[in-house]
Parts: C-alpha cells; structure tokens; sequence
C-alpha cells in the first residue's frame, strides 16, 4: 500500500517554507503530520536516537508503563494516516471495547460489563511511535534529525526565524513546534530573549510507578484487561492491559508516598500488588510469567504552562503536548492530548490562510493557544479534580474542585449499574465529549437523586453482563 501524503491533504507554501518540530514523541509525529498540510518541508528535531525496531528508546523513560491509545488520538491518527489503527492491530496491537472488555473496580465497586462501542487501542509505546513513523518517513516533505538536541530560539522582530543547535549551527524555520515534552527548556529559551516565562500552575503529588511485562498464565479468562482504581483514603491504584504477542503490561501506582516496588524488587512488586483493594489483579499475575525487570518512575505534578495568557509570545511558535501541560497519565490522556493539539495547530493554521492570507503568519500563535487552551481547560477539570481528592485537604483547591469531587464520585457509583451513565462517563475518558456532558439533566438527577445500590463485589463476567438488567 502506497502510504505517502495523498496529494488533497498537502495545501502548502503556507507562512513560508519551513516548519520545525521539536520532539519526535507522538505529539510531535502527529504535530509534524499536520504541519505538513501547510509548509513545503518539515523537519522533526530530537535529540534521542530514533530506533530503527518499535521498541523503548532512552528518552522517553515513562514508556515502560501502560500507554493506550484513547479513541480521541485514533481518530487523529487515522485522519492524517488513512488505515494506521488497523495496520496495527494487523501488527499486533489489541483493540478493546473499555465497556465489555475491561474489569474494571473504581471507587468501591465493579463497573457493570456491557458492549459500549467504545474502543481503546493497547500497544506498546515503542511500538505506537515506530509505526507513526514509519508513515512520515514516506513522506517527501517530512525530514527526520536524531541526535540534534535544541538551545535556542532565533527571532527577529518579534518572529521566530528559526532554532539554534546544540552543535552551534543553526536552522532556518518560519514555525517552531515544541513538542518536547514536559521538560522543555521554552521557558529557558524565551527568558535568554527577555521576554517573561509563561505563568505555570501546578498541582504537586507524591505518585510513583511501577511496571512490569508478563505472559499470561494458563488459567481461563473472559476479559482482556483489568483497571483498579481507588478513591481515598485508598492509596493504590492498578492497570493490566494487553501487549502485542499476547503479552501483559501491568502498571501499579502508588499515593501519597505509597510508592510501588520501592527497591524495584520482582518479590516487593508482587507483594505491593496483593494489597490492592481487591485480589483480582494479584490472582492475575501470581500464575504470570513476569518477561522483564521492575521499572520504576515517579510523577511530580500536574503542569500546565499558559502559554494562552502571554502577549509577547514570538509569532510563529506553537507549544503542544505535555510541554504545554502534563496531566497524571494513570488517566491515559497525554497521548490523545497531544495528537489533538495537533488537530487543533491544523485548524488553526486553515483559519489562519483564511483570515490572514497566504503568508502571514501574525496571530496565529495567539489563534493556536487560546484554541488549545479551551480544549487543555477540559482534561485539566476532570483529571485533576480526581487528584485533589486522593490528595485530601491539604492540596490547594480550585473553587470547583471539592464540589465537582463529589459528584464525580456519587457519578462513579452510578456506573456501577447504570449503563447510559457507564457510557457517557467513557465518552468523557476517551475525549470524545467534553466533562460538561455529565451533567445532563438524566445523569444529574439519576447521581443526586436516585436510588443508591450496593456495589458489586465480585468482577463481572461476560455471561452475567449479557443478561443483566
């Protein structure tokens, strides 16, 4: 299959003749895909070695652990790689409806089972970016740099002209994408051109990570994946999900300085496991094959950079993905959060051609991150506000958040039992409907004012799903 640009998707000469992307994560592939559309060459920048295998690469240290691919990023992806998801799953990718397919316990209980049509793409990390890559790399206007680390911005007149190098030498660009992940040094690199940092705000946590891959062991099984997922003053939450070649990756997450395997221990990461709110993960990998060594990593915060509130920010600079704000990943958001931040540069860039004209790239930096903003606004709500009650009452609180913690659990308690809620609530998870749909007049007066019922206090299966009422 011929797996180059088709020719409608590239507009081109648009702004000038080079855009730069910073970072060759999975927001900068797919921020890289939509640049494409808009300027004649496109060159993606990253200082990491690019394996030539879909395996873990150095830089990327939290690609050890669970990374799913929510129905919000496949769709990106499949917009810009026609038949991407599916080549994959032909690779060995495992698709899952999170309503059937995932156990699931969240807050006390275990989530009614039911065909949701909601569906979720497991893989490795490794194996996600290689894949994405590949495509790029049939793309004549898309040029790869491993190994070139970024120091500096060039800006003339308040514009970007380009980035300098950490070999000395600099690159010519008329957009600059930074795509560099949570570390990025752009606050460092506009503070060396005087102008202000972006105002940060941060929500501080003490969460530690611990994975481990496994193959499954002999015993029977009607699910694909299981998630454990505690609400306080429980301090341990869990993620199984399944590998290409029928393996298991499974995520423990501690609170609170809880933390996971803390010695990285194979015997510490079992034990931690068996305490878990319920005994069903642990019973899962007791009979497992674990096929790699405990790795470990720890999450500082949730960071969000307002790159939205800057009026000085250089024309011609685009700040997406965890670079632009970080969310706990236990909520599986980063990924899809970023390929839609590159949706998003795309639309921009179209409105942009539409209201400015060919060429004229004035506003568009403000146009993209008041845009995103918008967007950033709605994950920063629902996943911090589950956060800020796990921390308890000493987190510095948005006014919202203590109100919206306890409807999200009197939510949560709804799904154990109340399909259309179950539903929606996946809807919200997977960004395919902003959190505000969880309050409909149905769901509000079914969570406030229904009847209560006892959670399920064994997993369901398959069969009981099918039949329940």
């Amino acid at each position: 299959m011929n797996q180059a640009m088709p020719p409608q998707r590239h507009l081109g000469g648009f702004g000038g003749r080079h855009a730069v992307v910073i970072g060759a994560s999975t927001t900068g592939l797919a921020a890289a895909a939509a640049a494409a559309r808009h300027f004649e060459q496109v060159t993606v920048l990253e200082r990491d070695a690019l394996p030539a295998e879909p395996v873990w690469r150095m830089g990327v240290p939290q690609g050890r652990h669970v990374h799913s691919l929510l129905k919000g990023g496949q769709k990106v992806f499949n917009h810009y790689f026609p038949g991407l998801t599916a080549d994959m799953l032909r690779g060995g990718s495992v698709e899952v409806d999170l309503g059937r397919d995932i156990i699931w316990h969240h807050s006390g209980g275990w989530k009614r089972r039911f065909a949701s049509g909601v569906r979720m793409q497991c893989q490795t990390k490794g194996y996600l970016e290689w894949s994405v890559r590949q495509r790029l790399l049939q793309w004549p206007c898309v040029a790869f740099r491993a190994g070139t680390g970024v120091r500096s911005l060039l800006v003339d007149d308040g514009r970007i002209t380009g980035v300098g190098l950490a070999d000395g030498s600099m690159l010519e660009a008329d957009l600059v994408v930074d795509a560099s992940g949570r570390s990025s040094s752009m606050p460092r690199f506009l503070q060396a051109l005087d102008l202000p940092a972006p105002a940060v705000t941060e929500l501080p946590v003490d969460i530690g990570y611990a994975s481990q891959i496994f193959r499954p062991g002999p015993s029977s099984r009607d699910w694909l994946g299981m998630l454990i997922h505690s609400s306080p003053p429980a301090t341990r939450t869990a993620a199984l999900m399944p590998l290409e070649d029928g393996r298991w990756i499974v995520t423990l997450v501690g609170w609170n300085g809880d933390l996971p395997a803390a010695d990285g221990n194979m015997a510490s990461f079992m034990e931690w496991a068996r305490g878990l709110p319920v005994p069903d993960l642990y019973r899962a990998i007791r009979e497992a094959e674990p096929v790699d060594r405990v790795w470990r990593w720890k999450f500082v915060s949730n960071q969000r950079r307002h790159y939205e509130r800057m009026r000085a920010l250089p024309e011609g600079l685009v700040v997406s993905g965890d670079a632009n704000t970080s969310l706990n990943p236990i909520y599986a958001q980063g990924m899809s959060q970023g390929a839609i931040g590159a949706g998003l540069l795309d639309a921009s860039l179209d409105e942009q051609r539409r209201v400015a004209g060919p060429g004229r790239l004035r506003g568009l930096s403000q146009r993209f991150h008041q845009r995103y903003a918008r967007f950033i606004d709605q994950c920063w709500m629902t996943s911090t506000a589950e956060d800020y009650g796990v921390l308890g009452s000493h987190a510095q609180k948005a006014w919202y958040a203590p109100l919206l913690a306890r409807y999200l659990h009197r939510y949560t308690e709804l799904t154990w039992h109340d399909e259309s809620a179950a539903r929606a609530f996946l809807d919200v998870m997977n960004l395919q409907k902003p959190p505000t749909s969880l309050l409909a007049p149905a769901l509000l007066s079914k969570a406030l004012f229904g009847r209560r019922r006892e959670p399920r206090t064994e997993a369901p299966t398959l069969e009981a799903a099918v039949t329940a009422p």
